[in-house]
């Protein structure tokens, strides 16, 4: 079938004791759906259990983006009451905590869009490496959404309250350097680093 037909899963893969953890979903820019979501924590919890990891990197699938935010067909059917989107966030509290929990060091390896729930998984990571090209950003009010508090946490954790309200507030898509300015990465390099 087309690509947009294939679900979005987490991958993982290892080399020697570096571990990859990878957010595949094709055509979509690398969008997290809820199964993805259920799918990280599965992933991390394991990762987390193995004492032959010793570090972790966190990436979007291919080169066109790390994570483009929530898939956007689920605000319509996963989301669209007060007892669906609660659990739907409570998957997705529970996947960061457990990247933010994860007991080795975890490297976000961005390129590309790092929107939404995207940011909010680089957020919980360690390190934060991104090319020039990258993008920053949670325009989530443009759809009429909130960010949940423990989804906020590690973005308020890096980059202080004021910054985060500036990204949900004014819903404005970053560059990185502006990101790096603000707090939210640890380092830019050239792309093709």
């Amino acid at each position: 079938g087309r690509l947009t037909d294939v679900p979005g899963r987490i991958l993982s893969s290892r080399e020697g004791s570096l571990s990859t953890v990878t957010v595949a979903n094709p055509g979509k820019l690398n969008a997290v759906d809820l199964g993805m979501w259920q799918q990280l924590e599965a992933t991390m919890l394991a990762l987390s259990a193995d004492d032959a990891v010793r570090c972790i990197v966190v990436r979007g699938e291919g080169d066109e983006a790390f994570a483009a935010g929530g898939d956007l067909e689920e605000f319509l059917t996963a989301r669209d009451t007060v007892d669906k989107a609660m659990h739907y966030h409570g998957c997705v509290g529970r996947a960061l905590k457990a990247i933010g929990d994860c007991p080795h060091p975890t490297i976000a390896l961005i390129r590309g869009p790092c929107i939404g729930g995207g940011l909010e998984i680089a957020g919980q990571c360690d390190l934060r490496l991104a090319g020039e090209s990258a993008k920053f950003g949670a325009p989530i009010n443009r759809i009429g959404f909130s960010m949940y508090p423990e989804e906020m946490a590690g973005l308020l954790r890096l980059a202080g309250p004021a910054v985060v309200l500036e990204i949900l507030l004014e819903g404005r898509i970053l560059s990185a350097a502006e990101a790096l300015q603000k707090g939210l990465l640890t380092r830019v390099l050239p792309d093709e680093q």
